[in-house]
């Protein structure tokens, strides 16, 4: 259920500008062997799990160890 009427959004070309630079930096930093390397593995090999997470985009938060109590001698 639509509560209000729709809000125009208008493209100006500083926007678009900014979405190309953007998109060459992106382009940029993407390896240049790996845009030729998509081919599927060989039967039965099996894909490293950190290559389909760089392929799904995850990215994975740096682990904090948990604190450890010392325990103080009185």
């Amino acid at each position: 259920m639509i509560r209000r009427s729709p809000t125009r959004i208008e493209m100006r070309l500083d926007d678009l500008q900014e979405y190309e630079d953007i998109k060459k930096a992106h382009e940029a930093k993407k390896d240049p062997e790996r845009k030729t390397s998509m081919n599927p593995p060989a039967w039965g090999g099996k894909v490293p799990q950190s290559e389909i997470q760089e392929r799904i985009g995850y990215m994975q938060q740096p682990q904090q160890h948990p604190a450890t109590h010392n325990r103080s001698t009185m």
